[in-house]
């Protein structure tokens, strides 16, 4: 009799993953909005507001830092893409300059949202028929958060 279904055991706790990838998304809103309110400020409240920004951003790293340590998979689509989680020996903060476009962050921020958000749907699926699409547009996924978090990471 064939099987339908493997029954392989998952290297991830998939609630885990959930909570992890909904605190990133909650990062992410947090910075965006902060982003939004520092386009529309003046000078001294905008640089606040880049502070208050770069705090979120940091923030988001470590929490994919702990994505990372929890999926192998993520952590080797990272290193691949010569990105890394914990840069220990990070500029200095007051050297830090922000460059760039304030819109093209929140649209790279609403990107990296939307990503997270389909990582927490696809680890609440269990036992779904379509299996190989889901681990095909999950690589994929992984690819394209690299991609964003580098653009955000070379304008902050």
């Amino acid at each position: 009799m064939k099987k339908i279904f493997s029954r392989r055991p998952l290297t991830v706790d998939p609630a885990h993953m959930i909570t992890l990838h909904q605190e990133a998304i909650e990062q992410l809103e947090l910075m965006s909005t902060v982003v939004e309110a520092s386009e529309h400020a003046s000078d001294g409240m905008r640089d606040t507001l880049t502070r208050m920004a770069e705090n979120h951003w940091e923030a988001y790293l470590d929490v994919l830092h702990m994505i990372c340590m929890h999926e192998e998979s993520f952590a080797a689509v990272m290193k691949e893409h010569g990105f890394t989680t914990h840069d220990n020996e990070s500029v200095d903060t007051e050297q830090r300059q922000f460059f760039g476009s304030r819109l093209l962050i929140m649209a790279l921020l609403l990107g990296l949202i939307r990503r997270h958000r389909r990582f927490a749907y696809f680890y609440s699926l269990r036992a779904n028929p379509m299996g190989d699409y889901i681990k095909e547009s999950v690589a994929m996924e992984r690819e394209h958060i690299v991609g964003m978090i580098g653009m955000v990471q070379n304008m902050m």
